[in-house]
């Protein structure tokens, strides 16, 4: 299985008001648009996954916990 790995600062763009925001991978928190929030993004089997994560904090712990 190929798999990449990138992780940056999402920048907030304009969104339908509908659209929900995502929920934090680690905390579960929705994911507001700000200077804080993160993205993971991978490719796995050929699709493109994006985990949201609320915080550096939270990035942390889900990276620690997956490497366990």
């Amino acid at each position: 299985m190929d798999s990449f790995k990138w992780v940056s600062a999402h920048l907030p763009t304009m969104t339908d008001s509908t659209d929900d925001s995502p929920d934090c991978r680690q905390c579960g928190n929705p994911v507001e648009p700000s200077s804080e929030q993160r993205v993971v993004t991978t490719v796995e089997d050929g699709a493109t996954v994006y985990r949201h994560f609320c915080t550096d904090d939270c990035l942390e712990e889900w990276e620690s916990s997956t490497s366990a």
